[in-house]
């Protein structure tokens, strides 16, 4: 998941404030750095795509059938993650469940993090972080004695260094948009003061999911170009060896400023993109663990008596369009298409039944929006036609090209979606499907599409929402603007209570199903799956990933 770059889900704003808004320039290298993210998006949102399964709804915050009782310690264990890492620093991590979440843990620990299905953002290497001024200005204080794994002392001077370069364009980070505008003052050795450019009470759910991974700054300084290979960190672990397309190990960190943690000796994570062969290691006991965003190999552990802890965020996969372009860049097109799609038949006829469909930019159990109050985004079929009809008669049929990665699962969502495409009054669909890497540039680069799969999965909304829906924001790949939707992410940046958050969301999920700058078809679910009783202490943060320190085999 992970990403992403957090315990809410993926969808905050709503009136007129284009004008309040600056525009800022767009940099086309921070925009290669979030294409290299998107590459692992696009990978993980078709790997989600399984098939078999029960089909039963997995609520948001998970199920778990883990042991909630302590690890021993001592042992060695080995999971499986679907990708390797293009850098294991904060810098070129892909902030995902299935990829870099768990291995940044593993090394960085984090400052602040988000229980599953939570919505209180809870101190770990901080002591505190907090605002008194509306969001504005913030304190963190972080805790005293602990040190990097070489020696070093975490202070604030780290945290500032570690920001920094997030927000220098030179560092291409992916995540270097969160620091825009943000300055910081260090206080005393334990003290930040952090000044946003605009205010955001949730700013703390973005240090959460994006910012919370702090480098050594000496180790760092000594070799900026082989840190991503060699890093250090205040985490549970170390990084003993990295065997490129094969595994990872880590071991363990004696200097990890909680005491009697982590409980593991060492912990190797293995890269195994075939999902059936990952299952079948765990059957067979040549992994411990595997952690997907695969609902077969989820939905099989499951009914093969695994211990199986799932994870559900907001935003889901499906199709996103580009509203700067024609046909997209009239609503009444992006609702045609919406509506012509049931996504129980697509999850049936596609997934087998095993995906959870989604019914709008929120989780069907999400608590952050009044689910009552918003329009679920399923099939009309009358009112699509009708609306492809009024396009036609006022000269604007419906033709346009669906891009999707070369994938053959992809191939057979494109066949499935063409075709009830197609079955419309005036409605020509071509597919076209490219690389991978290729379609990652083409649409954050080049943003040379009209309509794409891709998925913008968030635990917390903060900060994908934000930067891929708001007017002029230099990272809104969809060209969409919307005066309810720009006011709503306001609205959400402002909110000082729950019920306050709860009715920016609520607005924003109303303005999003109402506009549809894209169409949610399946939650992104996160599975982890082990054999029975081998495990214990799981535990998930919001985005998905393992909390690593306590993880272990059952006493």
């Amino acid at each position: 998941m992970q990403e992403n770059q957090p315990a809410q889900q993926m969808r905050n704003f709503v009136m007129p404030i284009r004008r309040t808004i600056p525009r800022e320039p767009r940099s086309t290298a921070p925009r290669a750095a979030r294409a290299a993210a998107l590459t692992a998006a696009l990978l993980l949102s078709l790997a989600a795509c399984g098939g078999g399964g029960d089909g039963d709804k997995k609520p948001v915050g998970g199920e778990q059938s883990f042991a909630t009782d302590a690890a021993r310690s001592g042992g060695s264990l080995t999971m499986a993650l679907v990708a390797d890492s293009r850098g294991l620093d904060p810098f070129s991590a892909s902030l995902s469940s299935a990829t870099d979440y768990t291995r940044m843990n593993t090394l960085y620990d984090q400052l602040l993090w988000v229980e599953p299905g939570g919505s209180t953002v809870k101190p770990k290497i901080a002591e505190s972080f907090t605002t008194s001024d509306g969001g504005t200005t913030w304190t963190l204080k972080i805790r005293p004695d602990v040190k990097f794994s070489d020696g070093t002392p975490f202070d604030a001077e780290a945290v500032k260094f570690t920001w920094e370069r997030h927000a220098d364009p030179a560092q291409r980070s992916p995540y270097g948009s969160s620091m825009r505008g943000v300055t910081t003052q260090v206080v005393d050795p334990l003290t930040l003061t952090v000044t946003l450019a605009q205010p955001n009470t949730r700013f703390d759910q973005i240090v959460s999911a994006q910012l919370g991974y702090i480098v050594s700054p000496t180790a760092y300084r000594a070799d900026p170009q082989g840190f991503a290979r060699k890093p250090v960190g205040a985490g549970p672990f170390t990084l003993k060896e990295w065997v490129q397309g094969d595994h990872q190990t880590y071991v363990r960190n004696p200097g990890y400023w909680q005491q009697g943690k982590p409980k593991l000796d060492q912990l190797t994570i293995r890269i195994v993109g075939d999902q059936t062969q990952a299952f079948n290691a765990v059957s067979t006991g040549g992994l411990d663990l595997v952690v997907t965003v695969d609902d077969v190999g989820g939905g099989k552990a499951a009914s093969g008596g695994f211990d199986v802890q799932t994870a559900v965020v907001n935003g889901g996969t499906g199709v996103q369009f580009n509203s700067s372009k024609a046909p997209f860049d009239d609503p009444r097109a992006r609702q045609a298409l919406s509506l012509a799609i049931s996504r129980d038949d697509f999850n049936k006829v596609l997934l087998g039944g095993s995906a959870n469909p989604a019914d709008g930019l929120f989780a069907e159990q999400s608590p952050l929006i009044d689910h009552a109050a918003v329009p679920k985004m399923d099939a009309d079929p009358a009112k699509a036609a009708q609306l492809a009809d009024q396009l036609a008669s006022e000269g604007k049929p419906l033709s346009f090209t669906l891009t999707l990665p070369q994938n053959p699962l992809a191939a057979k969502m494109g066949e499935y979606l063409q075709a009830k495409w197609n079955a419309l009054p005036n409605v020509s669909v071509k597919v076209d499907t490219v690389d991978i890497a290729a379609l990652s540039q083409r649409v954050l680069i080049g943003r040379d599409y009209q309509a794409v799969y891709y998925g913008m999965p968030s635990a917390s909304g903060e900060p994908i929402f934000w930067n891929s829906l708001l007017t002029g924001s230099p990272n809104n790949f969809l060209g969409f603007s919307s005066p309810a939707v720009d006011a709503a992410l306001q609205e959400s940046r402002k909110a000082t209570t729950p019920d306050q958050l709860k009715a920016a969301y609520t607005k924003l999920a109303q303005a999003y199903a109402a506009d549809v700058p894209g169409m949610p078809l399946i939650d992104q679910v996160t599975y982890a799956y082990a054999k029975k009783g081998r495990l214990a202490g799981f535990q998930y943060t919001d985005a998905g990933a393992l909390v690593v320190e306590d993880l272990g085999l059952k006493a």
